[in-house]
């Protein structure tokens, strides 16, 4: 139907329609997910440490357990420590080799000057996977200089990543996680951050925060239940690639420019509400039938 080029286009228009949803709904969503405008106004521990820097995003996440019950999981994050309670599966798959614990240890919880948060094995990528400790308040906050990808440790840090432990009363706390930093020198910078960074670190940050909530409160993580929904995001993504080739290749393109915008559309949903698998296992059924399905003759 239509030339290559008009296809072409047409899929740019869908394409662009699913940026501007994300641009204008979702991304403003998932910086202050869980945070009210008091929140994100309040000063915080780190607020003022980066020179030019300014919070960018604060995250919350209330949790139904003392304050003095969740520092403990906040402060053996790390991958040489207790991991990051978040998705094993993806942070392996790059080389974190780290293990997310279900039982606390003492000996892990301990932060002093110097100390590092290691994202990466120390051993590889020359030691780049470390965020510096800046400010630690125990049974409070933890607060890490962090630079963006691909800045040498030679560089100062140009933003902070602050992990900070509230109590609301006796009995509920809340987990509150705030990343500032100086805006990126380049307009490409700025929208590699926007497009691809941001979303990726929050899906990751949301099931840490989930995950110390979890533990905190006495649950146990299922480590199948993040590995299925991983799966779940990939088939979502093989599906929003092959509606794109179909349409260019000029095969049922209604049918497949709509699997191409549900596919995008799925596959923020289940990335960044992440919602449960008896969700996302159908709908990704769905989609895959209305994609794979043979055009009716």
């Amino acid at each position: 139907m239509g030339s290559r080029f008009g296809r072409a286009f047409g899929l740019t228009l869908c394409l662009a329609g699913l940026l501007d949803v994300y641009f204008v709904g979702l991304r403003p969503w998932f910086r202050a997910w869980g945070a009210d405008e008091a929140l994100r106004e309040a000063t915080l521990p780190g607020d003022g440490l980066v020179a030019g820097g300014r919070p960018r995003e604060t995250r919350a996440v209330l949790v139904h357990a003392p304050a003095s019950a969740v520092w403990p999981w906040v402060a053996q994050i790390g991958q040489d420590r207790g991991g990051f309670y978040s998705f094993a599966i993806l942070e392996n798959l790059v080389g974190c080799d780290l293990a997310n614990l279900d039982h606390l240890e003492p000996s892990l919880q301990a932060w002093k000057p110097g100390d590092r948060l290691w994202m990466y094995p120390p051993a590889k990528a020359g030691g780049m996977g470390q965020a510096p400790l800046a400010v630690h308040e125990p049974g409070h906050a933890l607060v890490f200089y962090t630079r963006r990808p691909g800045t040498s440790l030679g560089q100062p840090p140009d933003g902070t990543w602050a992990f900070i432990v509230e109590p609301v009363d006796a009995r509920t706390s809340r987990f509150v996680v705030r990343a500032g930093g100086t805006i990126s020198p380049s307009l490409l910078g700025e929208a590699f951050e926007g497009v691809v960074f941001e979303p990726i670190h929050f899906a990751m940050e949301r099931r840490m925060m989930e995950g110390v909530k979890l533990r905190a409160e006495g649950g146990r993580a299922s480590a199948a239940a993040d590995d299925a929904l991983v799966v779940c995001w990939m088939l979502t993504f093989v599906l929003f690639v092959a509606s794109a080739i179909s349409v260019l290749a000029g095969h049922d393109v209604r049918r497949r420019s709509a699997t191409f915008v549900g596919a995008g559309g799925a596959f923020a949903l289940l990335t960044l509400v992440q919602p449960s698998l008896l969700v996302a296992i159908p709908m990704v059924l769905a989609l895959a039938t209305a994609t794979l399905w043979p055009r009716r003759r």
